[in-house]
């Protein structure tokens, strides 16, 4: 049978978007028209948008009403950068300008659309998305000359059907990979309140560390330092857990106060973070020279008799980190802020130094064992993906058939 070469602007009538102007209520209050943005984007078939217009906006702007089932992708958002999102949308909407939508013709099925704007991720974003923009966008132009193959408009729905299949196997399986990546994020939360949590004699971070303090702001640039240059730590350098130096942004030489720089072993809080990581504490290991506190980081020093790595893991505990979350301040949760008065009055245990050492000698047996199951769990999601993917490319190489066999021409094009 027959494949035709089908360019994506062929593919049926095309949609952009617009947004009806914020400053007018009537645009937006009480609306009940769909307004599709790249933030309703990531099921495979779309249940509805969070914000909606009006018909009065629908009149006076150039917003136009895109009919039911039409495929939706993303055009321009950060998001481009790491994939390329796509939505079957069963209900009549208008569109942000973030957005387009194409209704198919006559003799192709709109899911196929769907799923061959997925099939050809990789090869969309490589060869279409926009170089050197603020922000990633499509170039329109080559992506809508970009062809899809498009067999007989029975064949698609066969073939269609034979992807779902295979592809809600495959998101099972993700669940289940999911839920035990779960259980490992709770073990670790237990263990850590276990070994460093509040059960017996409580003292304070002041107690603990007389010295806390803060960074500078040195006026930095957006660049990532060199090597041979000084830079600046983001937050971003202690959201995750442990210490990212990558994170950083490069400052001039002549502002450079070397006072601020980190040093390895240094325990570093992050004073300035979202309402889930202000407070996060990293313990630094080896770290490149020419590395500089911001103003939103603390350098925590530990009297004698306190181990770094015993205070860093007591300030992850679940009960320190509830502590911390409570006290922060600020109106928007994007961005918390934590006082070093309040840091100082966070309860913590009051323990020998032996104790400690105890602890951390425990609690690096958990940690060594989560460690392989995250790795594990983080294998499968890997091959889980790559089997998706095989899925769609088999799919539109005509080589999917809906027998046992798939199974074996899947896993060669995914190469687990």
């Amino acid at each position: 049978m027959t494949w035709q070469r089908v360019a994506f602007r062929d593919l049926g009538q095309w949609f952009g978007g617009a947004t009806p102007s914020k400053g007018n209520p009537a645009f937006w209050t009480d609306g009940s028209i769909p307004w599709l943005s790249p933030k309703d984007m990531g099921p495979v078939v779309l249940a509805g948008t969070r914000d909606h217009i009006s018909q009065e906006a629908l009149s006076r702007s150039s917003v136009r009403v895109v009919p039911a089932n039409a495929v939706a992708v993303v055009v321009r958002s950060g998001i481009l950068e790491r994939t390329l999102p796509v939505g079957l949308v069963p209900f009549e909407t208008t569109l942000n300008q973030d957005m387009k939508a194409v209704v198919s013709r006559p003799g192709i099925d709109p899911r196929w659309i769907a799923w061959g704007f997925r099939a050809f991720e990789r090869e969309l974003l490589s060869t279409t998305r926009k170089a050197g923009t603020t922000v990633a966008s499509i170039e329109m132009p080559r992506f809508q000359g970009f062809q899809l193959p498009v067999p007989a408009l029975a064949e698609q729905r066969r073939i269609v059907d034979i992807i779902e299949g295979h592809l809600s196997g495959l998101d099972a399986a993700d669940s289940d990979v999911a839920a035990a990546a779960s259980r490992v994020t709770a073990l670790r939360r237990a263990a850590l309140e276990w070994h460093f949590g509040l059960r017996g004699p409580v003292t304070t971070l002041g107690e603990l560390a007389p010295t806390i303090s803060a960074g500078k702001s040195f006026g930095a640039a957006n660049a990532p330092a060199k090597v041979d240059e000084w830079g600046i730590v983001k937050v971003s350098a202690m959201t995750w857990g442990t210490f990212d130096p990558n994170q950083n942004k490069a400052v001039p030489a002549e502002l450079v106060d070397p006072r601020y720089e980190i040093r390895p072993g240094d325990l570093l809080v992050s004073r300035a973070n979202t309402s889930e990581y202000v407070g996060a504490s990293v313990l630094v290991g080896e770290v490149r020279p020419r590395l500089l506190l911001s103003d939103k980081s603390l350098r925590v020093t530990p009297r004698s008799g306190v181990k770094s790595e015993w205070l860093w893991r007591a300030l992850q505990a679940p009960s320190a980190r509830r502590q911390i979350s409570a006290q922060a301040t600020g109106t928007k949760d994007s961005m918390r802020n934590i006082s070093q008065a309040s840091l100082r009055s966070v309860r913590l245990p009051s323990i020998s130094l032996d104790d400690q050492e105890v602890a951390l000698e425990n609690y690096a047996q958990v940690e060594a064992a989560t460690t392989r199951l995250a790795h594990a769990i983080s294998a499968q999601r890997a091959r889980t993906s790559k089997l998706k993917r095989a899925v769609l490319a088999a799919a539109f190489e005509g080589k999917l058939t809906g027998r046992r066999t798939d199974a074996d021409v899947v896993e060669e094009l995914a190469d687990v």
